[in-house]
């Protein structure tokens, strides 16, 4: 489906951004799961350490960078959220407010599989670089906004 048939992508694109960003919470719960077959729902967010004696290394790893990969996203929700505001407040041209909404989503799918299964520093190397590919969409949206004459 083309981008044309939401004639403000770049507000649906928020709501979008903010599922991404929780993606990998639900994906640390799969891990947690799949490894210790329950999960306590009393206390989610000390779950992964209270079971790491009874999940693999690997998996406990994994889980721990689900959790980094949805504290991520939520740290670059707001940057995100406050340049399509500005960008689409300031008239920025639709072409170029899309463009940039649908990279920074891609980057941080992107983003989210690389730190997710990373296991090497040039994975975390291409992780950091997503990052700041993604951050840098942001960025020139600001840009734009700011010379935007409205």
């Amino acid at each position: 489906m083309s981008l044309s048939a939401y004639p403000n992508f770049p507000l649906l694109s928020l709501p979008i951004a903010a599922g991404i960003a929780y993606a990998p919470h639900f994906i640390r719960a799969l891990i947690v799961i799949r490894e210790t077959k329950k999960w306590n729902n009393v206390s989610p967010r000390g779950q992964v350490d209270k079971v790491e004696s009874k999940m693999t290394k690997a998996a406990w790893a994994m889980a721990k960078r689900a959790e980094g990969a949805h504290l991520n996203g939520l740290e670059t929700l707001p940057i995100y959220y406050g340049a399509i505001l500005a960008a689409l407040q300031a008239g920025v041209a639709k072409d170029t407010v899309n463009f940039y909404a649908t990279f920074f989503l891609a980057a941080r799918v992107v983003f989210n599989a690389v730190y997710i299964l990373n296991n090497s520093q040039l994975t975390a190397l291409a992780r950091t670089t997503v990052w700041a590919a993604s951050i840098g969409a942001c960025l020139k949206l600001f840009l734009a906004a700011a010379a935007t004459k409205y």
